[in-house]
């Protein structure tokens, strides 16, 4: 695109009168006001135009089992049991 305008100096006052007088007859049948149109003009001038970074999914969404091996013929430590049992609970929930 070259530098040089098409425009002259002395057109744009009338060049910008018109564009006022089109934006003003596409607001007239909505609730719009030329703040709100302007405002609109530019949240979308300065939205990126690229789509966010999609999330990667976890590779295991769904933990792992809690497993607890214990000797048959002893007692369970509270010390073992209550991180599993807070565990289960964490999961059912």
């Amino acid at each position: 695109m070259s530098i040089e305008s098409w425009m002259t100096p002395e057109e744009v006052a009338d060049l910008a009168a018109h564009a006022s007088a089109v934006i003003d007859a596409a607001l007239v049948g909505t609730d719009l006001s030329r703040e709100v149109f302007w405002a609109a003009v530019r949240k979308g001038y300065n939205t990126p135009y690229n789509d966010p970074p999609k999330r990667r999914a976890l590779p295991n969404a769904v933990p792992a089992p809690v497993t607890v091996q214990m000797d048959s013929d002893s007692e369970p430590s509270p010390a073992l049991v209550a991180p599993a049992i807070a565990a289960a609970e964490i999961r059912a929930v």
